[in-house]
């Protein structure tokens, strides 16, 4: 159990942030579609691009969640 733990921490360490910008840059995409685009419209919206949005939101929530672990566990005196 201690190794999964271990494992799980390290994951969530290289992955999160992968998933926090894969979420703003899709944010960003539909913002800018929305912006300059006159066909632009919510029905147009995928569930890919709802998805990554929803994944990006929550890998940041556990990313943080994370880094307090960290702090914990490599600046505990």
């Amino acid at each position: 159990m201690k190794s999964i733990k271990r494992i799980w921490f390290w994951f969530t360490l290289v992955v999160c942030p992968f998933l926090v910008i894969l979420g703003v840059a899709t944010f960003a995409q539909l913002l800018g579609q929305y912006m300059y685009s006159q066909k632009f419209s919510f029905s147009s919206l995928s569930s890919f691009q709802i998805a990554f949005m929803c994944g990006g939101i929550c890998a940041f929530s556990v990313f943080l969640s994370t880094l307090k672990e960290a702090k914990i566990r490599f600046f505990a005196k």
